[in-house]
């Protein structure tokens, strides 16, 4: 099982459909990578997830995309022109920035080829996506309008890229003068009602899901484009440079339209021994009003002895046979924590059912960190002569089991069981609404 890990980062990042998309598109090419959501506190903790994991491309969300680019060694055209970074790699060691978000958009409009020929575009906000929307608008040999209640943002738009700007009161008679219309305003924001639009023209929305546009023009006629359409194009060519690979839009949009995921509250955390599943997932037990369960406590309970005895007397294939055991058993369970043991992920069936039935979050740390000052009399694997060395290659071989299971990458570099805890427990809220 090889490391190939792939991840998109932000603040948050549990809620991001990246990894849906992406895993889709690496099993439709049969190839040995993985892709998980890496919420990180700042983009500088991104890049040392990154460096200290060997990843071989990461996508970048709000709000790390403009503060990621002082820890890179090069920017494509396109991420220069738009003074942000959405897809981070390295090629012949240097690390890159690209933004494949101008590219998601060039693609969506090219999907209706009529309305280009009329020459100019009108993009509705001016937040952090219309950047990528105007160059992308002026790649395809369009002009842009820019419309928009934030004078100041305007201005500067004006002057970076020598765009046209109006103000809100004029939307409706702009929208009536344009063939291609870009809203770019958060989820649910109204300026004009979708009924004055004509068939003879194209809406594509920044958002995803819920946009005011669909239904009507199901009765009016216009081209809609949902900003799935921008996350499955901007995303097949990251696809393509993290991996080699090519990749058909459907197999993502097909990925997209049968994926449901049914939070029950139940966490998983797994990860090395000593990393702070216990203490991080006791405290987030606590902040959540969760049952806390410690898989290897109970198994001790269970058996009457303890872990290294177990090992001793009955071996280490009967120990994982009463972890799977236990494991098939919290999964029907809710409002549930779980920290399970550092070899919990050695089992490719165990995987599978923190994948199918948890929000699995791997907590990170290099094995140096996981052992200073961990008590190793009761971790038989680390009863040698060198167990600094002995976990470290321990690590480096469970680390791919770690990535197959999980759901996200917790860095818990430097972090105390609170800030853990805290780290975890503000994902979570931002993510299920708990």
């Amino acid at each position: 099982m090889s490391r190939n890990i792939l991840a998109v980062t932000g603040n948050p990042a549990l809620h991001s459909l990246s990894p849906v998309l992406m895993n889709a598109a690496i099993k439709a090419n049969n190839i040995d990578f993985r892709y998980l959501r890496l919420p990180a506190l700042s983009a500088e903790e991104a890049m040392q997830t990154f460096k200290m994991l060997d990843f071989k491309g990461m996508n970048v969300t709000a709000p790390f995309k403009k503060d990621i680019m002082q820890f890179l060694d090069c920017l494509t055209p396109n991420a220069k022109k738009a003074d942000a970074v959405n897809c981070v790699y390295m090629r012949d060691g240097k690390y890159w920035g690209d933004n494949t978000d101008i590219t998601g958009v060039e693609l969506s409009i090219k999907q209706f080829p009529e309305f280009l020929s009329d020459g100019k575009m009108l993009v509705i906000g001016s937040g952090g996506a219309t950047n990528a929307v105007i160059i992308a608008g002026q790649n395809l040999g369009l002009r842009v309008t820019v419309c928009a209640r934030n004078q100041q943002a305007m201005k500067s738009l004006s002057e970076r890229y020598g765009v046209d700007t109006a103000e809100l009161k004029d939307v409706e008679q702009l929208v009536s003068a344009h063939k291609i219309i870009v809203q770019a305003l958060p989820a649910g924001a109204k300026v004009f009602e979708p009924e004055i639009l004509k068939a003879d023209c194209m809406v594509l929305d920044a958002n995803y899901k819920n946009s005011i546009f669909e239904e009507p023009a199901k009765r009016i006629g216009y081209k809609f484009l949902s900003g799935k359409n921008w996350l499955v194009n901007q995303a097949i060519p990251a696809f393509e440079t993290f991996t080699g690979c090519k990749v058909g839009a459907d197999v993502m949009y097909q990925a997209l339209d049968n994926y449901h995921f049914d939070y029950r509250g139940r966490i998983a955390l797994t990860g090395f021994m000593g990393v702070g599943k216990t203490t991080a997932g006791r405290e987030l037990a606590k902040k959540m009003n969760y049952r806390f369960i410690d898989m290897d406590v109970e198994i001790e309970k269970q058996e009457g002895m303890k872990i290294k005895e177990i090992f001793a007397q009955k071996g280490e294939e009967y120990f994982r046979e009463v972890e799977t055991a236990m494991l098939e058993k919290y999964a029907d369970e809710v409002d549930v924590i779980l920290s399970c043991g550092g070899g919990t992920a050695k089992s490719a069936y165990n995987r599978e059912i923190l994948r199918q039935n948890f929000v699995n979050l791997w907590l990170y740390a290099s094995a140096a960190y996981c052992i200073d000052g961990l008590d190793i009399s009761n971790r038989p694997l680390l009863q040698c002569d060198d167990p600094a060395a002995a976990a470290e290659k321990m690590l480096l071989e469970r680390i791919p089991m770690y990535v197959d299971g999980a759901y996200g990458i917790i860095n818990v570099m430097n972090l105390n069981r609170y800030k853990t805890a805290d780290k975890i427990y503000e994902q979570i809220v931002e993510t299920f609404g708990i």
